[in-house]
């Protein structure tokens, strides 16, 4: 009778203990998710723009529009995210209470349930709650965020939207490059804006041997200077990066202050500069090198 009594305190002491901690995660998660999703939703609202390159966009409010969607997929997705946590802790105290009774339980039976769960888990829904976990831990990471300009397989883009299963990339064309969550942790992403906006941005070209290397360092450095912004860190340099045997490899360098700056800034370099040279009868070559070195970040 007495080990029956110390049997049931101990049972109720358990119950206690398991009770109050699921209280009190129940009190601090829902904390912790809406102090996350109030940080995202404030950088959005401080984002000027959701373009990777500076463009007069179709239509009237385009940033606008694009803010509120953003405001709103992040509170959907946090939404869910209180759902889902709370439907855990729930679960978790469900099965922690349970514990110690399921000796009582013939083992063919537990054996036959968790078999089955997986089979259904495992083939239905694995894809969906992959990407849903992807999409948890994509909210809480800085890996990327709804507004950062990136660069993900060959495509130059900004972050549109951030849903629960999948991501949404905002190509320089206007194209959406859609990935699902859970393949979007395993890629390798240049993130423009993971830490700051600004860009060592570069042009890439060749000239050849009989010209006049000086010249084309004047034309270089003179284009980059008015094209950069007045905001910039230091001047342009000019360098030269490969000596071959019919060509001179040379880079023209300057600091722009965005993504979307740096890929104007080359942009206008090359053709302003192929204008130039050719004024002043140099020919140059030209070439469709779009690799970033990796401290342009």
């Amino acid at each position: 009778m007495e080990r029956l009594i110390i049997f049931e305190k101990t049972e109720v002491i358990y119950f206690a203990i398991v009770t109050i901690i699921a209280l009190l995660l129940l009190l601090i998660l829902p904390m912790l998710i809406h102090r996350r999703e109030e940080m995202k939703l404030q950088r959005i609202k401080r984002l000027k723009r959701f373009s990777p390159i500076k463009t007069k966009a179709p239509g009237f409010g385009q940033t606008k529009k694009a803010r509120d969607a953003a405001v709103e997929s992040v509170g959907g997705r946090f939404s869910i995210i209180r759902k889902i946590a709370t439907g855990a802790v729930i679960a978790v105290w469900f099965i922690a209470v349970a514990f110690p009774f399921l000796g009582m339980v013939p083992r063919t039976m537990i054996s036959v349930v968790i078999s089955a769960v997986g089979v259904v888990v495992g083939i239905a829904a694995r894809p969906f709650i992959e990407n849903n976990i992807a999409g948890i831990i994509i909210s809480f990471s800085k890996l990327f965020r709804i507004g950062d300009t990136v660069a993900i397989d060959d495509h130059y883009g900004t972050i549109e939207d951030i849903t629960m299963t999948h991501s949404v990339v905002k190509l320089w064309d206007w194209r959406r490059y859609v990935i699902p969550n859970s393949k979007m942790l395993t890629k390798e992403v240049i993130n423009y804006s993971l830490h700051d906006p600004y860009v060592w941005a570069h042009v890439e070209f060749w000239v050849s041997w009989k010209a006049d290397l000086a010249t084309v360092e004047r034309i270089a450095l003179e284009l980059a200077a008015e094209l950069m912004a007045e905001n910039a860190h230091e001047e342009p340099r000019f360098w030269v990066m490969a000596m071959e045997q019919h060509a001179v490899k040379c880079w023209i360098t300057a600091w722009t202050a965005s993504p979307d700056e740096a890929w104007t800034f080359r942009a206008q370099v090359r053709s302003r500069l192929t204008v130039r040279l050719q004024q002043e009868g140099i020919k140059p070559n030209l070439t469709v090198m779009e690799w970033e070195p990796q401290h342009a970040q």
